[in-house]
């Protein structure tokens, strides 16, 4: 690899990426594009720590490479962010950035591995992505929460965080230069383009965009994590991954709405059919209307309880027959 491509620009609600390796002969690049600003929301609630092993192991191959200059632990290294890259997008940055600096390294025999495959830049970033994610989350919570107190604008609840904060910088997310270009991209499109330098840069820019383009959030009335309302304002469940079946909330909660409505249907029906059942026994002459009414005030209660999930459905069926 001689080099290697990596950009991205936002376009009709749609964060966009061109990239891939440079080589000696026909160079190819990849175009992929996610809505806008999945990948941000996305990596605000990525458990980092659950590859925190990985991390460590490509720490630890790069001491080593230090110390033997052999192949096979830079081959480690690049092996492990072959793992890394469909983690999560901004994590593709960094594979290519890092097998262009071991490529790069290897033609030297690895002599300068100490001063160009900095190990610390890698072991550090399980860390420095938590800290930034909670920096993201009050971010969200404290300016762009569409449903927060207050009726100041994004600008004013921006100038108050950070003239409140801005000088810590544990709890403000701080905002750097970017290398930004502005070009022709297709036969449709003229945009703004970042050209990252690491993964910092494409925070950094995608927040900041979030930040421009006053982007609404609210935290997802299932799972509590914040999520960009594109659409409808009426929007309260995330396309975030809920379960081990890899559903969103906004599928668990189409199916639990779809349960309930059903389960309410079964306990109406039911209570209705032992309700007109009773009824005809007054018009027959066989059951007295006063206890018929007593009976009709608890069946209500105990439909409701069931309705509820007080009591199952099963229970109010053997309630109804016993009553």
């Amino acid at each position: 690899m001689i080099g290697y491509t990596f950009k991205t620009y936002i376009t009709n609600g749609r964060e966009c990426y061109i990239y891939g390796e440079k080589q000696t002969g026909p160079s190819t690049e990849t175009k992929t594009d996610f809505p806008f600003p999945e990948s941000l929301t996305s990596l605000m609630y990525l458990d980092i720590w659950k590859y925190e092993p990985l991390f460590k192991r490509m720490d630890k191959a790069l001491l080593d490479l230090y110390q033997t200059r052999e192949q096979r632990y830079a081959d480690e290294v690049a092996a492990a962010l072959d793992e890394l890259a469909p983690i999560h997008f901004y994590f593709e940055l960094l594979r290519l950035d890092w097998r262009y600096h071991l490529e790069r390294s290897a033609a030297r025999g690895y002599a300068d591995a100490p001063d160009t495959l900095l190990h610390k830049q890698l072991a550090h970033i399980p860390s420095d992505i938590d800290t930034i994610q909670k920096q993201l989350q009050t971010l969200c919570a404290t300016v762009l929460d569409m449903d927060g107190a207050g009726s100041e604008s994004v600008q004013q609840k921006l100038i108050c965080f950070y003239k409140t904060h801005g000088d810590d910088a544990l709890a403000a997310f701080q905002f750097r230069p970017q290398p930004i270009n502005y070009e022709l991209l297709d036969d449709d499109t003229f945009a703004e383009v970042l050209c990252p330098a690491s993964i910092y840069d494409l925070i950094d820019y995608h927040l900041r965009e979030c930040l421009k383009r006053e982007v609404r959030m609210r935290a997802c009335k299932n799972c509590g994590k914040y999520f960009a309302v594109t659409g409808r304002s009426t929007a309260e469940y995330c396309n975030h991954p809920f379960d081990e079946k890899g559903r969103t909330c906004k599928e668990v909660a189409a199916i639990l709405k779809w349960n309930k409505s059903r389960s309410g249907d079964d306990v109406f029906k039911e209570y209705r059919r032992e309700y007109k059942k009773r009824f005809a026994r007054i018009k027959a002459g066989t059951i007295d209307p006063t206890w018929f009414y007593q009976w009709s005030a608890m069946a209500r209660e105990k439909k409701a309880e069931c309705e509820a999930g007080k009591i199952s459905f099963e229970e109010f069926k053997d309630w109804l027959r016993r009553s």
